[in-house]
C-alpha cells in the first residue's frame, strides 16, 4: 500500500481497524490455520501502542531499522521529520497504512497491523523522501496456539519459546551427563498424533498390517493416539504426505526439544513428570489404566501440552547414544549423526515406577530400532532367537520449526 495523501487521525484509526477485523485474517486455503482475535482481550489494543520517529535530515538519517511486534493486533504512529514530499509502502497485506497530519504541521503515518493467526512473519515498510530511502523491517511473533484443520480433522500446535536449560541427569547412566542446551523457539503438537489424523493422511490405520497386534477396534477410537507405528513409517511416509497435503514441514521433535517441552519450557516447572510430581495426575500408566486412553484427558503441563509422561512412548528424531555426546552449550542439538536405535521418551500405559520414577520421568531415556522389529532376546545371536515387534505401545507427536 503506497501513501501520498494526508487524512485526519480520527478517520485513519477507524479505517485501519475496520481493515484489521476477523474476516480478513482467516486463510481460505486448505489447510485452515486459525487463532481467532479476541475483541475482549485487554492485551489486544484498539489504540496506537507507541509513536516512533523516522528522520530524513542529513544529520540523523539512517537507511534502515527494525520493529518487533507481538502476535496481537496493533497500531503505531510514525512521525516523519522531512520535507512535505514523501511516500510509504508496505509489502504485506496484513499491514495497513494511512497518512495523517498532526499539530504544528507535523507529518506522520499510522500503521495498523492485523493479529497473526499463524507462524511468525515479517514484512518491510519502505519510506522515501527525496533521494533518501528508509527500510523498516517489521517482525511479528507467531500465535501462541495454532489449529490446523484438514478435512475436519484438527490438531493444535503450541508455541514453545526458546531458551536455555539443563538437560540430562548425571545420576542415571543412560542420561549422563547434565549439560546446558540452547534451543530456538518452535511449535509442538499439544497432543500425541491421533488415530483420526493418521487415517486422514495415510488412508488407513497401521494395525491392519500388523498380524501380531492386539485387537482394539481402533477405527472406533479416533481420539486415541495412534500406536504401532515405526520411526521409518513416520519419517518416510506420514510426514512427507502431511507436508504434501498442508505445506507444513512437520518433524519429529529432537530429544532436546522433547525434554525441554516436557519440563515446561521457559516455565521450568522442576517436576519429575511432565506437569506434576503426582504421576496419576498427568500420566496414564499401569496403576490407573489397562489400555491407552484418549489424548488430553489428564492435566497438561505449564505449556498446555498433554501426555508427555505416559499413555504412549514417543519417538524422537535423534539416534540414541548413551551417555550423551559432548553438546554442552550447543544451539539446537540434533544428536549423533548415525546409530542403530532411535530415542523414545515418556513411558507408556503399561510401564510401572517400581522403586524409582520409571520411564515417565522427564529425563529418562529409552531406545528402539526405527523399524520396530528386533531380536526378542536382545539380539543374542542365537540361531533360534525369534523376531519381535517392539512398537505396540509407541506413538509420536510433531514439532514445527521456523
Amino acid at each position: 500500500m503506497k501513501i501520498r495523501v494526508f487524512l485526519s487521525i480520527s478517520l485513519v484509526a477507524a479505517m485501519i481497524f475496520a481493515s484489521c477485523g476477523k474476516s480478513s485474517d482467516k486463510p481460505k486455503d486448505d489447510p485452515i490455520i486459525e487463532n481467532p482475535d479476541d475483541p475482549d482481550d485487554p492485551d489486544d489494543p484498539d489504540n496506537p501502542s507507541q509513536t516512533l520517529i523516522i528522520r530524513f535530515d542529513d544529520k540523523s538519517y539512517q537507511s534502515n531499522s527494525s520493529l518487533q511486534l507481538e502476535h496481537k493486533k496493533d497500531a503505531i504512529i510514525f512521525l516523519l521529520e522531512t520535507n512535505p514530499g514523501w511516500t510509504a509502502d508496505a509489502d504485506a497485506d496484513w499491514i495497513q497504512l494511512a497518512a495523517l497530519q498532526g499539530e504544528a504541521g507535523k507529518m506522520g503515518l499510522m500503521a495498523g497491523f492485523a493479529s497473526n493467526p499463524s507462524l511468525p512473519r515479517s514484512a518491510t515498510i519502505t519510506f522515501k523522501s527525496g533521494d533518501k530511502t528508509h527500510l523498516l523491517k517489521v517482525s511479528q511473533k507467531g500465535a501462541p496456539k495454532i489449529r490446523i484443520t484438514i478435512n475436519e480433522v484438527s490438531f493444535d500446535l503450541i508455541l514453545v519459546e526458546g531458551g536455555s536449560f539443563i538437560m540430562g541427569n548425571s545420576d542415571i547412566p543412560e542420561s549422563r551427563y547434565r549439560h546446558t542446551v540452547n534451543l530456538s523457539s518452535f511449535y509442538m503438537a499439544q497432543t500425541e498424533t491421533t488415530n483420526d489424523l493418521w487415517e486422514e493422511i495415510m488412508g488407513t490405520l497401521p494395525y491392519d498390517k500388523l498380524a501380531d497386534f492386539e485387537e482394539h477396534n481402533e477405527y472406533e477410537r479416533p481420539f486415541h493416539p495412534v500406536s504401532g507405528v515405526s520411526w521409518n513409517a513416520i519419517f518416510h511416509n506420514f510426514l512427507p504426505e502431511l507436508k504434501r497435503r498442508t505445506g507444513l514441514d512437520m518433524q519429529l521433535p529432537t530429544e532436546a526439544q522433547w525434554e525441554y517441552a516436557a519440563a515446561g519450557g521457559i516455565h521450568k516447572e522442576n517436576y519429575n513428570y511432565s506437569g506434576s510430581d503426582e504421576l496419576d495426575k498427568v500420566a496414564w500408566n499401569y496403576y490407573n489404566c489397562d489400555d491407552k486412553q484418549e489424548v488430553a484427558t489428564l492435566s497438561p503441563n505449564a505449556l498446555g501440552i498433554y501426555d508427555m509422561s505416559g499413555n504412549l512412548r514417543e519417538w524422537c528424531r535423534d539416534w540414541y547414544k548413551a551417555p550423551y555426546a559432548d553438546e554442552d552449550g550447543v544451539l539446537d542439538p540434533a544428536g549423533p549423526a548415525e546409530g542403530t536405535q532411535k530415542v523414545v521418551r515418556g513411558g507408556d500405559y503399561r510401564d510401572q515406577t517400581n522403586f524409582g520414577l520409571g520411564t515417565f520421568y522427564i529425563r529418562d531415556r529409552q531406545a528402539q530400532v526405527p523399524g520396530c522389529y528386533d531380536g526378542c532376546w536382545g539380539n543374542t545371536g542365537h540361531p533360534d532367537e525369534p523376531e519381535c515387534f517392539f512398537c505396540d505401545k509407541t506413538g509420536f507427536r510433531m514439532v514445527l520449526e521456523f
